[in-house]
């Protein structure tokens, strides 16, 4: 570890390549749920795409985590890297070839599905192994500010994505693939570094055989699990409907990207803030970032489900991604915590396995809520926020002080 002041520098690395993930996982949101509806596809086809991968991301995510825990973090973050790049170029390049007619119709819905099927399978492998990783390299009491660091890497590449890609798209006279093939490449560049930098500074995770194994039902961990459902049904939700609703909004707009590419960007700028001057700087307890995060996430909801405007749309986005940053912080932190060191890796597959419940279940529940009214599915979510936040207030996981891998945290 660097010091006792400060998280490890060598964080903002993971942070580079976390946020290459970001820059083409969100622009990727963005455009392709209405360029597979201009294609002639449903929002219940949409999310479908999406939702396949997410079954495959919960069931290979722990797997990963399991791994990077017994031999070591550098090969499985660098495997997830390279399924990252693989799917993201693979689809954005199926979207151009459906956009020429190159492909005919009836293949585009299977191929995309089987794209992002790769994402959902090898992808899954970045974030356990990476969340290893840092609780190797933290004290418990940087641990809030370590993950606080990783998470502002995607925050960052959120905002840079959509202004990168519009710009290749700009220069590139709609090349539709071509800069999501430079943001692969240059994150499979990112995870080089970062597996070389692992490998070289070897952390031992050796796992004691006397302890069994952790599940999602166990007591330390379930709670901190359900938030996170929670946080990944409310992402779904937005990231997979935000671009339709744009367009439903304000219909007379007729080249509505930029207007959700700036929405998506105040999320992330909000975020990024959040997490680099609340949660690194001022060192605040995850105790405090889970009572106020939920809040402000349930105002955010209900302002995007009732805004009048675009302009009123972008404060309740911005709103969104502070109490989002809070709430992620928080909750990574404590579950961190809340187990022994031969058990971060699992912990952070376990939850990449939760993460993707709202992709499953958007195709379900989100969009035939859309179906009936545009704002039915914001208006869902913050009836879960209130939920969640009286589970939190409630439960004896999130009341007491932490106490490193004790039940009672």
């Amino acid at each position: 570890m660097q010091s006792n002041n400060s998280a490890p520098r060598s964080i903002w690395l993971l942070a580079i390549a976390l946020a290459f993930v970001g820059a083409g996982q969100s622009t990727m949101f963005i455009l392709i749920p209405p360029e597979v509806r201009n294609l002639g596809f449903n929002e219940f086809q949409v999310g479908l795409i999406f939702s396949i991968s997410a079954v495959a991301w919960m069931i290979s995510s722990p797997f990963w985590g399991d791994l990077s825990d017994k031999f070591g973090r550098h090969w499985i973050f660098l495997i997830g890297m390279i399924g990252f790049a693989i799917s993201l170029i693979l689809i954005t390049t199926l979207i151009e070839s459906a956009r020429q007619l190159i492909i005919p119709l009836y293949l585009v819905l299977p191929l995309l599905i089987l794209t992002r099927l790769i994402n959902g399978l090898f992808g899954s492998a970045v974030r356990p192994a990476a969340g290893g990783r840092i609780a190797d390299i933290t004290s418990p009491e940087l641990r809030t500010a370590g993950f606080a660091r990783f998470d502002a890497g995607w925050q960052f590449g959120v905002i840079v994505g959509p202004i990168f890609v519009g710009l290749v798209l700009w220069l590139s006279d709609g090349d539709f693939s071509l800069p999501f093939l430079i943001i692969g490449l240059s994150g499979l560049i990112a995870g080089y570094m970062n597996f070389k930098l692992m490998k070289n500074s070897h952390v031992d995770t050796e796992v004691d055989k006397s302890v069994k194994k952790i599940n999602y039902l166990d007591e330390r961990i379930w709670p901190s699990m359900f938030v996170a459902a929670f946080m990944g049904m409310s992402n779904a939700t937005m990231v997979l409907t935000a671009s339709l609703y744009f367009q439903d909004l304000s219909p007379e707009i007729e080249n509505i990207y930029p207007y959700v590419a700036f929405g998506f960007s105040l999320i992330a700028i909000s975020g990024l803030l959040t997490q680099l001057f609340l949660v690194d700087r001022l060192r605040l307890s995850p105790y405090l970032l889970l009572r106020v995060g939920p809040l402000i996430m349930l105002v955010s909801f209900l302002g995007i489900a009732f805004a009048s405007s675009i302009n009123v749309l972008f404060i309740y986005l911005t709103l969104h991604g502070v109490g989002s940053a809070l709430t992620r912080s928080g909750n990574v932190a404590q579950l961190s915590l809340s187990v022994n060191k031969n058990e971060q890796g699992l912990i952070n597959g376990l939850l990449g396995g939760v993460m993707p419940l709202g992709h499953l279940l958007t195709p379900i529940i989100t969009m035939p809520l859309y179906m009936i009214a545009p704002n039915y599915p914001f208006i869902f979510i913050a009836i879960l926020s209130v939920l969640i936040i009286m589970f939190i207030n409630l439960s004896k996981k999130f009341t007491n002080k932490l106490h490193v891998g004790e039940i009672n945290v």
